[in-house]
């Protein structure tokens, strides 16, 4: 049976967290949209993360990622795993990522993302106000949690970076993390508590409620896969899906890792790789922890999740989007967390992989499509796409309103990859 709707204001490709967001934001000024999903709205990474919306605007990309990387890719035990059948394809991505980590490259990006995700959580405000999304969202804050001293350089080229953004953070000490939480107390020399730190207990839920309160308020879902545009005079027309299609008068891609393909068919290009997180969800912890602490020495996370369980987050995987998952991967990360917590408890663990978009220089793509007016960009937010998704929806309104947007958006423009020629 075709899908084939009647023409609406605006299409959104993708149901993750920034496509639902956008939806919303798009919503709220009198636009009819329909959201345009090839799986279950809210599955992916939106729903599959660490929870927190934080405003610690650090790059993936860092002086010492480069120089650290060979040390992590022999590590039977790194956060980081790559793929080598895939190197091919990702070594002129990895090329970019490399040149963005230059420390006069990371101080301007980590500016960019600031000026985001200091606005992130506030962008949310209007959009959770009097849902059930509500219930499912906390502000205790959260801790970077260091089992020994000299783990934590804090004049470290990071912590320079959370000074010159103006990053609210404590140093605290074994008693004041005690007092944070039991759990923490005689566990950790040092920390890094973040007390502007909103967090949920269950990503999907929240994502899935938002999408809920949207199409109470008349929008519309179409389960399908979008494969192409219609083009004329300059306009996309039609969104082309696997079952039929849909004409509107603006067209938003927000289709996380798959926007690239999508991009591709409107005569443009981005570099816009896949980072594979596995994570762990263990539903009897043995252990009840009310904050989400990011365990620095083992790379794990660790955050309250609903129902008294708890999920562990942290790796990644470099990888091709259609490649399988490695599910050793989070069996390891309950590993590194038992190091710091050999009473948990992972009886009916389970283990899961979902895609980031991920651009070479951590920065997410706002901007109109070149050469196709009534279309827009929202994509590759990497791992912060949960905290940064209510002000992309904001500013992709701005931009097809043609308001003043909140934020600067040069350093998100597409446009941006092109100063590296020929990479």
């Amino acid at each position: 049976m075709s899908s084939t709707q009647s023409a609406q204001d605006v299409v959104v490709i993708g149901g993750g967290i920034v496509g639902v967001s956008t939806a919303l934001q798009l919503q709220r000024s009198g636009r009819s949209v329909t959201i345009v999903e090839r799986g279950t709205p809210g599955d992916e990474a939106s729903g599959h993360n660490g929870g927190m919306f934080s405003d610690d605007c650090l790059p993936t990309q860092m002086p010492d990622t480069i120089t650290g990387l060979p040390h992590l890719l022999r590590d039977p035990e790194s956060p980081l795993v790559l793929r080598f059948r895939d190197m091919p394809m990702l070594a002129p991505w990895l090329i970019r990522f490399a040149l963005n980590s230059r420390p006069s490259r990371a101080r301007k990006i980590s500016a960019d993302l600031y000026s985001l995700m200091s606005r992130g959580f506030d962008a949310y405000r209007p959009l959770i106000k009097g849902t059930a999304a509500e219930s499912v969202i906390r502000n205790s804050g959260n801790l970077y949690a260091y089992r020994s001293r000299r783990a934590l350089n804090l004049d470290s080229f990071p912590m320079q970076l959370r000074r010159q953004n103006g990053v609210t953070y404590e140093v605290v000490d074994d008693s004041a993390m005690a007092k944070i939480s039991p759990l923490f107390a005689g566990k950790f020399e040092i920390g890094l508590f973040f007390p502007k730190t909103h967090w949920t207990t269950d990503p999907r839920a929240f994502t899935q409620t938002l999408l809920a309160d949207f199409v109470a308020k008349g929008g519309r879902v179409q389960t399908t896969a979008a494969t192409g545009f219609d083009t004329a005079n300059g306009r996309v027309t039609r969104v082309r899906t696997s079952d039929g299609g849909i004409t509107a008068a603006s067209f938003v891609i927000a289709a996380g890792p798959w926007s690239r393909r999508l991009l591709r068919h409107l005569g443009s290009d981005v570099p816009l790789s896949v980072e594979r997180g596995y994570g762990a969800d263990l539903p009897d912890p043995g252990l009840k922890f009310d904050q989400p602490v990011i365990l620095a020495d083992v790379h794990s996370a660790i955050t309250p999740h609903r129902n008294g369980g708890v999920r562990l987050a942290g790796y990644d995987e470099l990888a091709s989007i259609d490649a399988p998952a490695n599910l050793s991967l989070p069996k390891r990360l309950v590993r590194s967390a038992k190091k710091v917590y050999p009473e948990l408890r992972d009886a009916g663990a389970s283990y899961w992989m979902r895609r980031r978009p991920s651009t070479p220089d951590s920065l997410p793509v706002i901007d109109r499509a070149p050469r196709f007016e009534n279309t827009y960009l929202a994509f590759g937010h990497g791992h912060k796409g949960l905290c940064m998704g209510a002000i992309t929806g904001q500013l992709v309104r701005e931009l097809m309103d043609g308001a003043p947007p909140a934020v600067d958006v040069t350093p998100f423009r597409l446009t941006r990859f092109h100063t590296f020629a020929g990479l």
